[in-house]
């Protein structure tokens, strides 16, 4: 039925997304109101795309002119199917997902549906194996199915302009290089973390929230887990003050200690620490030492004002 639809809109194969309005509601949640039922199965309004069928053993209850919440899919034969269940990523999103069977056309990842989800070997960007994790892109293929791609950079750009420096956004890593990590950016286009500027645990597979920090003259774009100085300046004087509380008023680390060793507690560049204890030096917060920080004494009369 999805050929047919394509076909007759005039969808070029060689596109993996179409833009026409109903197919773009293959692979994502949205309402739809029950039409009619009988013990096996649950038929709904798809508009455009017709009469799709609910397994009736999901919605035991449903009546007839109901609204439900329902996932679009499609099973072997690109037939469209609708499940109540939440898959743990949409079309057009990225996620990492476990590998749970290789057949001779692929790999299946469990996306939290009954049907799992393929990852067709063309799509694969290195051989996956049963019960490891592996970041995916779900997009809808020549046939009209879902299915998955790790092959990111043939579906994602890797340049953008409609991005500004600093702006915060979302990021799941998805491979390691040479120069660090490369992330997928608010699931619309790939950036890079550079290693020398990451400052604490990263794993692949994992989301963070991050930033843009900068738009390169070639338009790549190039990620920070860290805000910029003068935000997260603020932030690092009160945990290092916080620190120094909870140490007896002493922090083995001072100005001239490694970067390695500031990043291990602080999770900070030394830069940006040199900053924060200038800003408590110039405070009278704090007593730099060769090797350490201690907690500067209480004024007399400042302590008398707190009695």
């Amino acid at each position: 039925m999805i050929t047919r639809l394509i076909r007759f809109f005039g969808w070029h194969p060689a596109q993996h997304t179409p833009t026409l309005p109903t197919i773009m509601n293959i692979g994502h949640l949205q309402t739809l109101n029950v039409l009619d039922r009988n013990r096996d199965k649950i038929l709904l309004d798809g508009h455009d795309l017709g009469t799709i069928v609910l397994p009736a053993r999901e919605a035991e209850i449903a009546e007839i002119g109901q609204s439900l919440e329902v996932f679009i899919y499609t099973d072997t034969h690109g037939e469209l199917l609708a499940t109540v269940q939440h898959p743990l990523v949409e079309r057009d999103q990225s996620a990492s997902l476990k590998v749970v069977d290789v057949s001779n056309v692929g790999a299946f990842l469990d996306w939290g549906l009954e049907k799992n989800l393929l990852l067709p070997f063309a799509e694969q960007r290195r051989p996956v194996e049963i019960g490891r994790y592996e970041t995916v892109l779900v997009y809808l293929d020549n046939s009209g199915r879902l299915a998955a791609s790790s092959r990111l950079d043939h579906h994602l750009p890797e340049t953008a302009d409609d991005f500004r420096p600093w702006q915060r956004v979302n990021l799941l890593i998805y491979q390691r290089t040479d120069l660090g990590l490369k992330a997928v950016v608010d699931n619309r286009a790939l950036g890079l973390l550079y290693k020398d500027e990451i400052f604490q645990s990263v794993r692949v597979g994992e989301t963070y929230q991050g930033y843009i920090k900068r738009l390169r003259y070639d338009g790549r774009i190039d990620l920070a887990l860290q805000p910029p100085s003068n935000l997260l300046q603020p932030d690092l004087t009160q945990t290092i003050m916080d620190y120094l509380a909870s140490h007896e008023g002493v922090c083995e680390l001072s100005d001239k200690s490694s970067p390695d060793a500031i990043k291990a507690v602080f999770k900070v560049s030394k830069k940006n620490f040199k900053k924060a204890l200038s800003t408590l030096y110039r405070e009278r917060r704090i007593l730099i030492e060769e090797n350490r920080v201690l907690l500067a004494p209480t004024p007399p009369h400042e302590a008398g004002n707190h009695e």
